[in-house]
């Protein structure tokens, strides 16, 4: 049994041989120094304590640990259409060819100002349920109808509806702690069958330490559902994309799986990544962005509630004080491969890349990967994924690829456990799923060695004589080491 609060020392950093490159004093540590020495990181704890129930009963996620408030922002934008693959629905026949982008949504964590308005209202986690459910119907390739409906409807309202995490809807920026310095920033890409809130955890822990999250809602097919609203205010529900729907007009023999189609998402996945990173290039010289702030109204009213403000007027006089040039880029699995993926892509120049159990699968142009990846690599994975098809790939191929990589293992964890869902469901249904570690732990354990990573300040973790080391290219079951553990692995 986890305490209520886990504590991680830290003494003075001393930077790991193999870890992130040098960044600049104007942007990180952006955290206060602490009283014995101004190189030393602060004393954080981690996220607060976690109920067995998860949050059937308190209907919110735990509090973040960092010194700074954290405020939410969803942002659409409107961006030149790109249309990406060459394939048709067959039960669509008349919806255009491919997979076509015209908006960029992403959901902002950032350092914020308490705003009387909005501090006693946590953000809604999950704002359009019904929909979403649907979309998992599709995912599971059945057709929504009446008869599961009945039965997932009720299941889903009792897990999570009206779940909130403690997030401030539009509040203002805070001003970096000393003048001249700027805030970093993260680039976060979700899985399949995910959305862009499902990882509030570690977005918003990350902000409370002093980062600025971008948290990117792929309009790729690989969420349960998504909405897009153009510059006019029309919107239009971008459903789950089926890989067996499609047919290929240029291929002369019709794909056997989902590859063909994963290679064609990560290129939209990468378009708006780009697009992302282009408009916070505006906003940082003071350039104000056009939202559109018809789908900021709709999105402002389901996720903050009555009173709390559409956000339509935001001021972004404050974000100049960004670094856009030095940017983060992390996901988990699929949105890791986007993070491999962008770390291959000469239009970005990362200073990290962040990947937990990253879908290496995906990646184009495996047998063996020929792509380099321009910035030091952190990979975080579940227990799980060591013993998959997946896990071989990455420590051959992916990861000498890397200016510098470094992996973790957190023994007893699973594959979803690095999304909020856990947190949410009661601890005897995670245990059904496999899950043999407190959640908290999982999430702990990520946020603690990724922020001590982007930082420099790994080392402090990899010279810890406690840590476990596992070593070589395929691991068993009950090797990996004590359930809930930080475990470090190396080449045999």
């Amino acid at each position: 049994m986890l305490p209520s609060t886990l504590q991680y020392t830290t003494m003075t950093d001393t930077p790991h041989p193999t870890a992130s490159r040098n960044t600049s004093a104007s942007t990180v540590p952006l955290l206060p120094a602490t009283q014995d020495s101004e190189e030393a990181p602060p004393h954080l704890c981690t996220l607060s304590k976690r109920n067995v129930f998860g949050s059937l009963f308190s209907r919110t996620l735990p509090k973040y640990s960092g010194p700074y408030p954290v405020g939410v922002r969803d942002v659409e934008l409107s961006i030149p259409t790109e249309t990406f693959g060459d394939f048709r629905h067959k039960s669509m026949p008349n919806v255009s060819a491919g997979l076509s982008i015209d908006t960029v949504l992403f959901s902002l964590f950032y350092p914020a100002e308490i705003d009387p308005k909005t501090k006693n209202k946590n953000v809604v986690w999950f704002p359009r349920l019904a929909q979403t459910v649907d979309g998992f119907i599709r995912m599971a390739n059945r057709m929504p109808n009446c008869v599961y409906r009945t039965v997932a409807y009720p299941a889903a309202a009792a897990a999570i509806w009206g779940t909130t995490f403690p997030g401030m809807q539009d509040a203002p920026l805070k001003n970096p702690p000393e003048e001249g310095q700027k805030w970093p920033i993260i680039i976060f890409s979700h899985g399949v069958g995910c959305s862009r809130l499902m990882y509030s955890s570690f977005c918003g822990e990350m902000a409370s330490r002093g980062y600025i999250v971008a948290a990117v809602e792929h309009r790729d097919g690989t969420g349960p559902s998504c909405r897009v609203t153009n510059e006019h205010g029309d919107t239009k529900d971008l459903p789950w994309v089926q890989w067996s729907d499609l047919e290929w007009s240029e291929t002369a023999q019709q794909p056997m799986n989902d590859t063909t189609l994963r290679h064609v998402q990560l290129e939209v996945r990468k378009a708006e990544v780009h697009h992302v990173l282009e408009a916070f290039r505006k906003i940082s010289r003071g350039v104000r962005v056009r939202e559109n702030t018809a789908g900021a109204r709709q999105e402002g009213k389901r996720r903050a509630g009555a009173g709390a403000g559409t956000g339509a007027d935001y001021d972004w006089s404050r974000w100049t004080a960004i670094d856009v040039e030095k940017p983060i880029v992390a996901g988990h699995s699929f949105g890791g491969t986007l993070a491999i993926a962008a770390g291959d892509d000469n239009r970005f120049n990362w200073t990290h890349v962040v990947a937990f159990d990253p879908a290496v699968q995906r990646l184009p142009g495996l047998d063996p990967w020929h792509g380099k990846i321009k910035a030091p690599l952190l990979v975080i994975n579940s227990e799980e994924y060591c013993f998959g098809r997946e896990f071989p790939i990455l420590v051959q191929d992916i990861m000498p690829s890397a200016e510098s990589a470094d992996m973790f293992i957190i023994p007893g964890s699973t594959h979803p456990a690095f999304s909020d869902v856990f947190l949410i469901l009661p601890d005897y249904i995670n245990r059904l799923t496999g899950l043999s570690v407190n959640p908290l732990a999982v999430i702990d354990h990520t946020i603690d060695t990724t922020w001590k990573f982007v930082r420099g300040c790994l080392g402090t973790v990899v010279n810890d004589e406690k840590l476990r080391v596992v070593r070589g290219m395929k691991l068993t079951r009950g090797e990996v080491g004590p359930v809930g553990e930080l475990v470090s692995w190396v080449p045999a």
